[in-house]
């Protein structure tokens, strides 16, 4: 009797990033992974509508390489459109990282009273971390808000094979339900409120985090097609163009 084949973890990994990269294809953008963070840094600095540029993506506040940091730059023609960046922490206390701010600053440069629910689990090993999300105005409600934060995950586990995935976002994100739905965030825990040194306003800080085995999971390709807006749109079978720089 013919035994069903379980896709492995790398199938999955891959089948998503074939995928990814061919829904942007189809779309005429164009995705290039970078390494160079001052790259990234200066997108940031002049994208519409930015006023603050994350230290922790930011080779001016935090020692990244090539090994432990990339971005996705996605582009219409020769202009970024969409951009969306990670690091790779290898740690025995994540939560350490963001008390001491080495998560945004190294050295760091003050200490937060980071607190967690009761029963959030030990985050430790290799941990990826994602952020710097940003799309164009005139690019926005296209699906990339759902399209990036997978992809960026996608790439952390075939690069990293992290044990756990991570981000951190502030009210706004985090109140709004949009980290659950369209980023695709299994966990989101309130960890401060209060004055924040990062964007120097008072806010409330959350806590993304998800297991390799969770990270896996939610890039099955039918649930996340049903989360863009057009959907029911026919895929185009262009050849992939994705550049690695």
């Amino acid at each position: 009797m013919w035994q069903q084949q379980v896709p492995s973890h790398a199938d999955t990994v891959t089948d998503f990033i074939e995928f990814a990269a061919m829904w942007l294809d189809d779309r005429r953008y164009t995705l290039n992974v970078d390494a160079d963070m001052k790259a990234w840094a200066r997108a940031m600095a002049s994208a519409p509508g930015m006023a603050l540029v994350n230290p922790t993506f930011d080779p001016r506040w935090s020692p990244l390489s090539p090994a432990n940091s990339f971005w996705l730059d996605i582009r219409a023609g020769s202009r970024t459109v969409a951009m969306i960046a990670a690091r790779l922490f290898v740690t025995e206390d994540y939560l350490e990282l963001m008390r001491s701010m080495r998560l945004w600053w190294d050295p760091p440069r003050a200490r937060l009273p980071i607190e967690v629910p009761e029963g959030t689990p030990a985050i430790r090993g290799s941990v990826g971390h994602e952020g710097g999300l940003w799309v164009d105005p005139q690019h926005r409600k296209r699906g990339f808000s759902v399209i990036l934060p997978h992809l960026v995950r996608a790439f952390c586990h075939r690069e990293w094979h992290v044990d756990w995935q991570t981000g951190a976002t502030m009210r706004g994100i985090g109140e709004s339900g949009i980290a659950v739905w369209a980023y695709g965030a299994p966990h989101l825990v309130p960890c401060y409120e209060g004055y924040f040194p990062v964007t120097g306003n008072t806010d409330r800080l959350f806590l993304v985090y998800m297991s390799q085995a969770e990270l896996v999971a939610g890039l099955d390709l039918g649930r996340v097609a049903r989360l863009l807006p057009d959907r029911h749109r026919e895929m185009g079978h262009a050849a992939v163009r994705v550049q690695k720089r």
